[in-house]
């Protein structure tokens, strides 16, 4: 950087203030300035005086004293950008930690710093500000990637195919902006579905947490020829067990810093990881067949969907491997036992299965696979347009997305 990054930090502690001191001693010609406040009127006081280009502060015993500072930072002129700083674990057993830090990115905190500190996390977020995180809103806009999530009640209807072939079409027109997560933990199949060979897993990353930062994601993800960067799930449901939904939310919070689109293949089962990735995620695809079992229990994930309160809005219906036959439903009575519209058909083809098993995504085809090809470049399409419209910390309510009738 040009100029020495200052850096204001409200705390009273001296073993943190020692943390952060000897973290910045070791990067060397990069240190940033440190100076410590010990409570808010001394903060806005030096703010004042002195305008920083970052605030860090602890977490305390409420998040809405997390959520007012983040305000007043950005309202100042220039706004600045507030980290909040915690330690793994610490929340208290009764206490989901993913759910607090996404809150509190919900609430205006831009980033986390994890203690004890280290000198790569330090030295990432100095990167992340010298590049236009947190600063204006414009330049956070232009940073967020955007994230979408592709879910299902059971499995077998296609949804991996779905994401996998999404992330390979969007990566074919943005290469090496895109990235897949498969966070299918124990039953994982992007990797056979891409025909690659995964050397690190999500399970490496749980590995490293502590050391865990945008560079990290970037060099365990597996590369695709499409341009497509892959997060493979673990190898096995053993390996799983280290993968949560803490280690989850941090991925995506740092992936969506790193990539302009973040496609999530799920787990078909609610759990606290799919949870977090639905908490991050601009929109979410809601994968469907038109038959009675698969009805029946969509009906009920739309409903859960509601009660964790995420927004209709941002849900989008596929009927998938649509078939016109005998004692299967036809799209008004998928439509009417569901209550939704349906966004998105796409047919049965027999071509997509076995470009799945061959491990060659269709996205990849310059042979038009009639209905399906045209309904994926629609959908491709659509998901290119959220990286025109406000992150999910923002109102996004109000888009408009096709309906295919």
């Amino acid at each position: 950087m040009a100029a020495t990054t200052e850096i204001l930090t409200l705390t009273d502690d001296p073993q943190l203030q020692g943390e952060l001191q000897t973290a910045s001693n070791a990067l060397g010609e990069e240190q940033p300035r440190l100076r410590f406040v010990s409570d808010h009127p001394a903060l806005m006081e030096s703010i004042r005086s002195r305008p920083p280009a970052l605030v860090l502060a602890p977490f305390g015993d409420k998040l809405s004293e997390m959520s007012n500072l983040a305000r007043e930072l950005s309202t100042s002129s220039p706004p600045i950008p507030l980290v909040a700083i915690f330690r793994p674990y610490g929340f208290g057993d009764d206490v989901s930690e993913s759910s607090v830090l996404i809150d509190a990115l919900r609430a205006g905190v831009r980033d986390f710093l994890r203690r004890p500190v280290s000198t790569t996390e330090l030295r990432t977020l100095i990167e992340n500000l010298a590049n236009g995180v947190g600063g204006s809103g414009d330049a956070t806009d232009r940073t967020f990637g955007r994230v979408v999530s592709f879910i299902s009640n059971k499995g077998g209807v296609g949804k991996s195919t779905l994401a996998v072939n999404v992330a390979v079409g969007l990566a074919l027109r943005h290469p090496g902006r895109v990235l897949l997560i498969d966070a299918s933990l124990q039953m994982g199949v992007a990797s056979s579905l891409l025909d690659v060979q995964p050397e690190s897993t999500l399970t490496d990353l749980a590995h490293e947490r502590d050391r865990l930062d945008g560079t990290m994601i970037r060099q365990v993800a597996t590369a695709h020829p499409s341009g497509l960067s892959l997060l493979a799930a673990p190898h096995d449901a053993i390996e799983a067990i280290d993968v949560d939904d803490t280690l989850i939310a941090r991925v995506i919070t740092l992936a969506r810093r790193a990539y302009d689109y973040v496609i999530i293949d799920t787990f078909p089962m609610f759990d606290r990881v799919i949870v977090a990735a639905l908490d991050l995620s601009d929109r979410a695809y809601v994968v469907v067949e038109n038959v009675v079992p698969t009805l029946l229990g969509a009906v009920r994930l739309l409903d859960v969907l509601e009660r964790i309160g995420f927004p209709a809005e941002r849900q989008r219906l596929i009927v998938n491997r649509h078939q016109r036959i005998g004692g299967n439903l036809s799209l008004a009575d998928v439509a009417d036992r569901l209550g939704r519209e349906i966004d998105y058909v796409l047919p049965f083809d027999k071509r997509v299965i076995k470009a799945a098993n061959a491990g060659e995504p269709v996205a990849l085809q310059t042979l038009r696979f009639g209905g399906f090809s045209r309904g994926l470049q629609r959908l491709v399409a659509e998901i290119e347009a959220l990286g025109r419209m406000p992150a999910v910390s923002d109102e996004v309510a109000g888009y408009e997305g096709v309906t295919q009738r």
